[in-house]
């Protein structure tokens, strides 16, 4: 995979003009895409400042297990290689290379290509961890990486316009010769998929006032897991998360509970000055993930060509779950070439 942000030697049905619906990152990525491929592009949304899901996201480079096996691989791997290409070549969209310790109650094995791809190293497991692993990946600070993308689409010719689409056959009906679908939770509505349900999580941005100098991340206990992810000027810390809740926003006891286990993450990590974790909060997030799947899975990623609906192309690129940041060039690639091959 070339560089995420120059265009391509060559384009597939150049001028195309193609209606991206969601202006989440997996929307503006795929809008990325098709521009630096020729195609003419707008993005559709209700909602064009701070979209809930992207803005919440911690994020770190954090492949999950799906459906998908030897496709998950191959994006994981080309998304890795696009986010370490803006972290040495666009220093300022926000993305970094950086130390991130796994401490896992539970054994788990890594595939040998993960291993290598982040550059895991194991570490001394203290109890009550099994296992600990070092780790070297992307970190995106969303603060400061979504206004990159969205500028970035913007410079490229994209053109952004506030607009609640009601139906997929809406944009064709003005026009648009093609249309990707990246609404997350709205893709629910528009595509009738059953399989898509919100997957609520909240955050919280705190100075990094402590020293700390490597982000952390457990594996969780009932359902809980904790992180403290470290940016330039911030820590992100987290989660929640709360299958079926739709709703945007946050709450005291769930953010109070967040500093309990992320001060917890950091003592039993030997962290010094854990305790003085939070004493200040910069700002509190939460919104609605786009899960799919059947019970117990949410990371049943739909990308593919619609082949009923006419008179345009339409793609489905929703559901990335957990990791629509950590899959999001790869996919947006695939949607590209799937909305514009001929």
């Amino acid at each position: 995979m070339g560089s995420p942000v120059e265009p391509l030697a060559c384009a597939l049905m150049q001028g195309a003009s193609v209606a991206v619906i969601g202006a989440g990152v997996v929307g503006l990525t795929t809008a990325m895409e098709l521009l630096r491929r020729g195609a003419s592009v707008t993005v559709m949304a209700e909602r064009m400042e701070e979209p809930p899901a992207s803005w919440t996201a911690p994020a770190a480079f954090t492949p999950y297990p799906g459906p998908l096996a030897e496709r998950l691989e191959r994006w994981t791997v080309e998304a890795f290689n696009a986010f370490d290409h803006l972290a040495r070549e666009h220093p300022e969209s926000g993305v970094e290379l950086g130390p991130l310790r796994e401490l896992l109650y539970r054994p788990h094995r890594l595939e040998p290509w993960a291993m290598r791809l982040m550059s895991a190293r194991p570490a001394t497991a203290v109890r009550p961890f099994v296992q600990v692993l070092d780790t070297t990946r992307p970190l995106i600070d969303m603060v400061r990486y979504l206004p990159w993308l969205r500028d970035r689409v913007l410079e490229a010719g994209g053109r952004l316009e506030c607009r609640r689409v009601e139906r997929l056959d809406g944009p064709f009906r003005k026009g648009f010769r093609a249309v990707v679908l990246c609404a997350g939770t709205g893709s629910a509505v528009l595509a009738q998929d059953p399989m898509v349900r919100p997957m609520h999580g909240q955050v919280v941005h705190v100075p990094n006032d402590i020293d700390l100098d490597r982000s952390v991340h457990d594996d969780g206990i009932d359902g809980h897991t904790t992180y403290v992810f470290r940016f330039r000027d911030r820590l992100v810390l987290g989660g929640t998360f709360q299958e079926g809740r739709a709703a945007v926003g946050t709450d005291p006891a769930s953010l109070q509970d967040i500093l309990r286990r992320a001060r917890e993450l950091l003592r039993l990590d030997g962290h010094p000055r854990w305790s003085e974790l939070g004493s200040t909060v910069l700002l509190a997030r939460g919104a609605a993930r786009p899960a799919r799947g059947r019970a117990g899975t949410y990371e049943d990623l739909r990308l593919e060509l619609d082949p009923d609906l006419s008179p345009g192309r339409l793609v489905h690129h929703y559901g990335h779950g957990r990791q629509g940041v950590t899959l999001s060039w790869a996919t947006a690639a695939e949607a590209a070439r799937l909305t514009l091959a001929d």
